[in-house]
């Protein structure tokens, strides 16, 4: 699977030509409305309504599994007891008078949300390298570049928590869904965004932090990730880059052992073309 990174300068090319990619902490992504509080309280009482009087199935155990290993890794602060060993007995503890402080409940959703959204970073991908917004807004209207990544599920292909280290697509609603009890409701932390961003296709990699390597630059922290220089294959720029910063990528990749090719883009008919340089 093909997927694209979209660059405003050039000055990262060397780090992707050595296989080098950055995870960007969730305050600093470009969405304000991530960095909002995602948690709605008729949506963690429904979720309790349905709990209570339905009770859990097999699969719910599942995803409270998974979201156990999210706890233990991320936040293990949170993890105050043990999953449940049958959906009766999960059924049985959120039955109890404890689930009925609701003002506390509420308090500890939103704590744990924020505990885990702080320990995490995100490459940002897209499934298209032809999108004008995108090109506009993240590749200096055109000025930058597009990194092209092949098979990096075989270098992300998950882990126990069914959240990170893996390529996950993008979900848009016209609602972000909120945190509740609801045993898979954790992904919206990061999965979810509103219908306004969907023109970008993206495809997002959670990865802890603290498996990153972390580089000061200035009063800045960069957190860096190794993978196989084989997963770059492309890099396409952008038709407004200039002739000196396309001769310097040229000679970099010329550089590289791995071979990475090199392509130009163009508008035609309103449409981005790739072209042979």
């Amino acid at each position: 699977m093909n997927n694209y990174k979209y660059i405003a300068g050039s000055s990262s090319v060397p780090y992707f030509l050595k296989g080098c990619i950055k995870f960007t902490p969730i305050p600093e992504l470009n969405d304000p409305s991530e960095l909002t509080s995602n948690v709605i309280l008729d949506d963690v009482l429904h979720s309790l309504e349905r709990l209570r009087t339905y009770g859990y199935s097999k699969e719910d155990l599942i995803y409270l599994q998974q979201q156990s290993n999210l706890l233990q890794i991320l936040a293990p602060g949170f993890q105050a007891i043990d999953v449940p060993q049958s959906p009766s007995a999960a059924t049985t503890r959120i039955r109890s008078p404890f689930y009925d402080r609701i003002p506390l409940l509420l308090s500890l959703l939103e704590q744990t949300a924020n505990a885990i959204s702080s320990k995490v970073g995100i490459f940002c991908l897209s499934k298209r390298f032809d999108s004008l917004p995108m090109w506009a807004h993240y590749a200096d209207n055109a000025s930058g570049l597009v990194v092209e990544f092949v098979d990096l599920e075989k270098d992300f292909s998950g882990d126990s928590t069914g959240i990170l280290k893996k390529p996950v697509n993008v979900r848009y609603e016209r609602e972000r869904n909120s945190i509740t009890f609801e045993p898979q409701s954790h992904e919206s932390l990061f999965f979810d965004k509103f219908q306004d961003w969907g023109y970008e296709q993206e495809v997002r990699i959670v990865m802890p932090l603290k498996e990153c390597n972390v580089v000061n630059s200035g009063s800045h922290q960069l957190y860096l990730y190794n993978i196989p220089v084989e997963r770059v294959s492309r890099l396409i720029l952008g038709w407004r880059m200039a002739d000196t910063i396309v001769d310097e990528i040229i000679k970099q990749v010329s550089l590289c052992e791995h071979r990475i090719e090199v392509i130009r883009s163009k508008i035609s008919k309103g449409r981005v073309i790739l072209e042979n340089i």
